[in-house]
């Protein structure tokens, strides 16, 4: 070998520690760590946090799927996956009401729980839903959930730092809550019936207006209905700017408003095509005709049961005496008056005891005379018989604690084996009770406590022993059974005494509206078109004080029919008008 190349090999060859010329990085390198501090458990958390995010899979795969106690369908997987990827965490959640828009909003917030990408929720909802929303995170999602002023909330010491809380929008936009709430960054925030937050001058609206949200789902199945206004309001919650101005967004797509047509017609429409544009980065829709979800059907049927002479006579005396006290009366005595008028046709148990304690002590002795066994109740217990034959579960609906304790002690004398539910079990009893349902027992007895939050997919037969005035109750003791995950016909029995205001109701909701064949979800949004805060039960009481007889009373309801019928035709109205402006998804 040449001397020079000996040398310059002697000139290369590195001594202990120390590093080539050419590599001076890793000189400068080595020289800042000589110059660092040392780790620290935090920074190697941070590190170990770091490496484990790189290494989850994108939002194309959802980790959160193994987790979960039932299967979605692929239109609510494409909308979390479209949600979470395509629109950042901020969407209006859009689908047709029945298609699971509480499924999408769950994927959504798993996905991002588990991947703690979240870590402080809200979810605000209607008063009626708060436990129905509680109860699905917790049991299809495993997701920790607290319930705004629920069990456990005073024992914790700081509720407001729950990982997931939900929330009546009614209360929490009230003081104290408000303050608590505003205080608080979210890192998500949901609003279910996001219609309610159309006007930008409620109560409701300027809390969301004024809420920290850094990713924010609007749950609505109407996002328009009598003004194109409405979908700006909303679309601005969610991205701000995203149409431009109030003004703007009219001069574009607003070519006429007239003040008197109510709906679809009174909207005269601009450039539809670039509005789809716009929505299709901000609002997620599908409809029912495009997607593979069918519930099974709804088959109902109702026993017009008459009355006893006997029952009659003590029916109409009471309608007689709650009109007549009715019409001037204070608030509180109005509330006792509807109470006893809507016991009147459930069942003769408690109710001596009932007028007596409005001091109509006659007419309570005319009900302690009446027989137990009415005929209402031998017809129930002919369609339980029926169905216990075919090896088929019954959940048997009553609105009052009396008529429950009344009929469990009917069954027990026949030798029907059931189980009772009602709102004064604890926790544990209400589980065991549905536990011992489900595996052993073939009729459940039960008051409204199983129609606000327990599902029954197993069960496919239900009994109202009595109706409640408001239909909306009527469609949650439904909405128990004929529910997606339900595999059979869903077959109803009404049990109503003739000649009664329960009777005229149903007549009037099944007449006017096909109340039996409404896909779930569609009464609720018939009846809000009504007014604000329309009560359909209060109205049903204002009718019945205020008429002078029977005949003004029956009058009086078929005009209520009818502001049902008109409400239904806006609603139609507004459903063809969304799927007019906002662009459906195809399923995956």
């Amino acid at each position: 070998m040449p001397a020079h190349a000996s040398a310059a090999k002697t000139d290369r060859e590195p001594t202990l520690f120390s590093v080539p010329a050419e590599l001076d990085i890793y000189r400068r390198l080595i020289a800042r760590l000589d110059e660092g501090c040392p780790i620290t458990q935090e920074g190697s958390q941070l590190v170990d946090e770091a490496l484990a995010a790189s290494a989850r899979p994108g939002f194309d795969v959802l980790i959160s799927l193994p987790r979960l106690r039932f299967n979605p369908f692929p239109h609510q997987l494409h909308v979390a996956r479209s949600v979470l990827s395509r629109l950042r965490g901020r969407a209006i959640l859009a689908d047709e009401v029945g298609l699971g828009k509480t499924v999408e909003a769950g994927l959504i917030l798993s996905e991002l729980f588990l991947r703690r990408l979240v870590r402080r929720t809200l979810v605000l909802v209607p008063a009626g839903l708060v436990e129905q929303w509680a109860e699905e995170l917790d049991q299809k999602f495993a997701l920790p959930v607290l319930v705004h002023g629920g069990d456990g909330w005073n024992r914790r010491l700081r509720p407001w730092e729950a990982p997931i809380i939900v929330g009546s929008l009614a209360t929490i936009r009230r003081e104290p809550w408000r303050t608590e709430v505003l205080r608080t960054t979210w890192d998500l925030v949901i609003f279910d019936e996001a219609h309610r937050l159309k006007n930008s001058s409620s109560a409701s609206a300027r809390l969301a207006k004024h809420l920290r949200a850094v990713r924010l789902l609007l749950l609505t199945a109407t996002p328009v209905e009598n003004r194109l206004e409405d979908l700006f309001q909303l679309v601005s919650f969610v991205r701000p700017g995203h149409l431009g101005g109030l003004q703007e967004f009219r001069r574009k797509h607003v070519a006429s408003v007239s003040p008197n047509a109510p709906a679809r017609g009174a909207l005269s429409l601009r450039d539809i095509d670039a509005l789809q544009r716009r929505m299709r980065d901000v609002m997620l829709r599908h409809r029912r005709s495009e997607v593979a979800v069918m519930l099974p059907r709804r088959l109902a049927e109702t026993r017009r049961i008459p009355l006893s002479e006997s029952e009659a006579a003590l029916y109409s005396a009471i309608s007689e005496r709650v009109r007549e006290h009715g019409r001037n009366a204070a608030p509180a005595r109005l509330l006792a008056l509807r109470g006893l008028q809507r016991r009147a046709g459930s069942s003769p148990e408690g109710l001596a005891a009932a007028l007596e304690g409005v001091g109509w002590s006659d007419l309570a002795g005319l009900a302690a005379q009446i027989p137990d066994a009415s005929e209402k109740t031998r017809v129930l217990l002919d369609v339980l018989a029926r169905h216990k034959a075919l090896d088929e579960k019954v959940v048997v609906f009553t609105a009052f604690r009396q008529t429950l304790s009344y009929l469990a002690g009917c069954l027990a004398r026949s030798g029907m084996p059931a189980v009772c539910y009602h709102g004064g079990l604890s926790r544990r009893e209400k589980s065991d009770v549905m536990r011992a349902f489900a595996q052993e027992a073939p009729v459940l007895v039960t008051t409204e406590a199983a129609g606000e939050g327990r599902n029954l997919q197993f069960c496919h037969v239900m009994v109202n022993f009595d109706l409640p005035w408001n239909p909306m109750q009527i469609e949650q003791r439904l909405g128990r059974i004929h529910r997606i995950g339900q595999t059979h016909d869903v077959l109803l029995t009404n049990l109503v005494s003739a000649g009664t205001i329960e009777d005229h109701i149903l007549a009037v909701l099944e007449a006017k509206i096909n109340l039996f064949q409404l896909v779930i979800g569609e009464l609720d949004m018939i009846l809000g078109r009504i007014e604000d805060d329309f009560d359909f039960e209060s109205a049903v009481f204002e009718a019945h004080v205020g008429s002078r007889s029977d005949e003004d009373f029956l009058t009086r309801i078929d005009a209520l029919g009818e502001r049902i019928v008109h409400a239904r035709t806006a609603y139609l109205d507004s459903r063809n008008l969304n799927d007019e402006l906002v662009p459906a998804m195809r399923p995956a």
